[in-house]
């Protein structure tokens, strides 16, 4: 009889060690889809970031040539 109860207590114990795994797991899981929306977001975030100072710097280059244009226009006159 004692077997037997060493033998369920391993079990009982198996059973616990793996029900705690299976919810480290999910916790890990869900912490891992956390942190790759939060990289995504900052990702989009820079790049948004970037897009905005290329497009300012555009504009600048834009009136710089017209200004630029508008000079040479006058000297041919």
């Amino acid at each position: 009889m004692e077997m037997f109860e060493s033998l369920e207590s391993r079990v009982v114990r198996l059973i616990e060690a793996y029900q705690d795994v299976k919810a480290r797991a999910a916790a890990l899981e869900q912490e891992n889809a956390a942190l790759r929306a939060a990289g995504a977001s900052a990702d989009v975030a820079a790049l948004q970031q970037r897009i905005a100072t290329l497009e300012q710097e555009r504009e600048e280059v834009r009136a710089r040539l017209e200004r630029l244009i508008g000079q040479i226009e006058a000297l041919e006159v």
